[in-house]
């Protein structure tokens, strides 16, 4: 008697367990995309069909395995069951299980992922050699610039020194030239500017220091001590054209007249003397570049 309920006790777990084992089961397993490769994300919708409701929970910890990343997992009720969404990405090529997933009630496992190559079926994967190192984009030609410079320079230099020290003294020495005529457009500038404010004696006393300063400057000649008459023979020396000297000569005597004969000054006056120690002090400067343009030729 004892035997007999014991055997019907064990019937009964049997019967139990196995009517639990079938009221839930993975129906269907859908990829999304359908063809994935090494890398990509992919979602595994895993259908699991059940008669009953379950208490499923996703684990708070993710199996972690080296060859597949679970990234996220989400349950969705539906009407004949659950769908549970596995979100991977794969790192290896060909078919594997994905770990097995305990959501409490149910765990999901034996869900087999595709992985595709782009290899072709027929080739075999063949490993490739190691590869140079990849540089920038202008890298070799930037060495080659720099080893030209190296190279080259000290060869230019060899074989052009004396013409580019040649060509620098020249320079310098225009450089010193146009020095006295630098200085003589800066002071006319500030000149005009103060036009309106200096009386007449004191605008012409500065026009003709600023001028007399100019042609000292430029032909090395005493301007600033000589008196009116013997800069006509300094300038009739140096072979100043007529037309200039007379332009000169006239902007002399009349600075002459405002400073000691107190001759009274519109400023027309001011401003055509201005332009005119202007005009004459770039007519001279262009006659000495066409002459060193005729010595260096």
């Amino acid at each position: 008697m004892t035997r007999r309920l014991l055997m019907l006790t064990a019937v009964a777990l049997i019967v139990g367990t196995t009517g639990s084992l079938a009221a839930q089961s993975i129906a269907e397993v859908i990829f999304l995309p359908q063809t994935y490769f090494v890398g990509d994300v992919v979602e595994a919708r895993v259908v699991v069909r059940s008669s009953e409701d379950l208490d499923l929970s996703v684990p708070e910890i993710l199996p972690s395995m080296g060859w597949v990343d679970l990234r996220e997992i989400s349950i969705v009720q539906r009407a004949d069951g659950y769908e549970v969404r596995i979100l991977f990405q794969p790192f290896f090529v060909g078919t594997r299980q994905l770990p097995a997933i305990d959501l409490g009630a149910f765990t999901v496992s034996g869900v087999s992922a595709v992985v595709s190559t782009l290899q072709s079926e027929e080739g075999e994967l063949e490993l490739q050699p190691v590869r140079d190192q990849l540089l920038l984009p202008g890298t070799r030609a930037l060495i080659a610039v720099i080893i030209l410079s190296i190279i080259g320079v000290p060869l230019v230099v060899a074989f052009t020194g004396g013409w580019v020290k040649r060509h620098v003294g020249a320079l310098q020495a225009r450089y010193r030239e146009n020095r006295p005529y630098r200085t003589l457009q800066k002071g006319l500038k500030q000149l005009h500017g103060e036009m309106h404010e200096l009386d007449g004696k004191r605008y012409y006393i500065r026009l003709v220091d600023i001028t007399r300063s100019y042609m000292e400057g430029r032909y090395g000649m005493v301007f600033r001590s000589a008196t009116t008459g013997e800069l006509d023979v300094y300038l009739r020396r140096e072979g100043i054209p007529e037309e200039h000297r007379q332009r000169l000569i006239e902007l002399f005597q009349f600075g002459d007249l405002v400073k000691f004969a107190n001759r009274r000054v519109t400023v027309h006056d001011r401003s055509r003397h201005l332009e005119a120690v202007k005009t004459l002090s770039g007519e001279l400067q262009r006659a000495a570049w066409e002459d060193r343009a005729d010595v260096g030729t």
